[in-house]
């Protein structure tokens, strides 16, 4: 895993021999004084995220209960996995991380089984969760993930293959 942020990894690295300036410590402040909060929102999501996941694909049944019959417990397994590395990323205040574990490798797996418009409709299920059952803090924390991953899922099939041959750097 590294460090627990890779934004501190990088101060850390490119700080070696010297001391950092007010400036460059202003990411550590931050990622301090979110703490608690992050800390919140991660136990939310521990504890109540299987229950979220059933409650976006009993929303999403009636849409597309095909989808649900063929690849239910894909969804359930799926929007777990997408819930926990949200949550780690949350708790580490690390989108490069939540980017290069999960996000670019489902894209790409739903975009090969072309699935995009199904999963943007059930992800949009689960947002539609979090919003009602989760206080606004935590929603500020969540969204922004939950947005990344619909704003891809969205994105044209052309747009999408070519985002694939894109080198992750890891």
């Amino acid at each position: 895993m590294g460090s627990l942020n890779s934004t501190l990894e990088e101060l850390a690295l490119s700080s070696e021999g010297r001391y950092l300036t007010s400036a460059e410590l202003q990411p550590v402040q931050r990622y301090l004084k979110s703490f608690s909060n992050r800390v919140q929102t991660y136990n939310l999501l521990r504890d109540k995220g299987e229950k979220l996941v059933q409650l976006a694909l009993k929303k999403y049944l009636p849409l597309n209960p095909d989808v649900m019959q063929k690849h239910g417990k894909r969804c359930v397994y799926d929007m777990n996995e997408a819930l926990r590395y949200i949550a780690l990323s949350i708790l580490r205040d690390d989108e490069k991380f939540f980017k290069e574990s999960l996000f670019f490798w489902q894209a790409n797996i739903l975009s090969a089984y072309r699935q995009n418009a199904n999963c943007l409709v059930a992800y949009r299920c689960l947002q539609d969760v979090v919003n009602e059952h989760f206080p606004a803090p935590a929603q500020q924390l969540i969204n922004p993930y939950l947005d990344m991953m619909l704003e891809t899922l969205d994105l044209p099939p052309k747009l999408m293959a070519s985002m694939q041959k894109m080198p992750v750097n890891f």
